[in-house]
């Protein structure tokens, strides 16, 4: 996803390790664990290193529970990545590419993904965890111990909101050095969502 779904910290933020990791990590399963659907809109910055300006994109989210998810890019480009159950599709303008070859890479990336919305990452073995926080906001910090998952990803943040314990932003630094800045918008929760969205690029 074109190692998509990228974010980094603002600055000004200070976090520092959290006094209860245990019990943030209970109310973020106990919040994931209730909710059936999300649906959301997001903006990206992505910031590489051969480029000035980072680059900016926008669209729509969709996850329904347990394993279903849509992450529609709309700007500046079309962009899709469908999950369904044990299928995988992407679509490139609108051209659906063969993400077959992939293989194992493309499940380790799909459960990542709906890992990291419904709080299974909590059991993902392929991370080590640090529960960190700031006036307003509990941060999960993933790094990777998983020797595919390490070639792409230093670290991937979550910054979560203290008072609804919903996601507000997702950070994934890669290994190269390259980062994104993803935050959602007018978010949804539990509302009904039509079957075609997962089924249709």
């Amino acid at each position: 996803m074109a190692v998509m779904l990228t974010a980094h910290l603002v600055p000004a933020q200070s976090f520092k390790p959290a006094a209860n990791p245990e019990k943030v990590l209970a109310e973020l399963r106990r919040t994931s664990q209730g909710t059936s659907s999300i649906q959301a809109s997001f903006t990206e910055d992505k910031y590489l290193a051969v480029l000035k300006e980072p680059e900016k994109s926008s669209g729509v989210f969709y996850y329904q529970q347990k394993d279903k998810m849509r992450w529609e890019q709309r700007t500046p480009s079309k962009y899709i990545i469908l999950i369904n159950g044990d299928k995988l599709r992407v679509q490139e303008g609108n051209k659906e590419k063969n993400v077959g070859q992939a293989g194992r890479m493309a499940a380790q990336i799909k459960e990542l993904m709906i890992g990291l919305v419904n709080g299974d990452f909590q059991q993902n073995k392929g991370f080590s965890s640090a529960v960190l926080e700031d006036g307003d906001q509990y941060q999960i910090v993933l790094t990777p111990v998983n020797r595919r998952l390490k070639s792409i990803y230093s670290k991937i943040a979550m910054n979560f909101s203290k008072s609804s314990l919903r996601l507000q932003e997702l950070s994934f630094f890669e290994k190269g050095g390259d980062r994104s800045t993803m935050k959602f918008q007018q978010e949804k929760f539990n509302q009904p969502i039509a079957e075609n969205l997962f089924k249709d690029l």
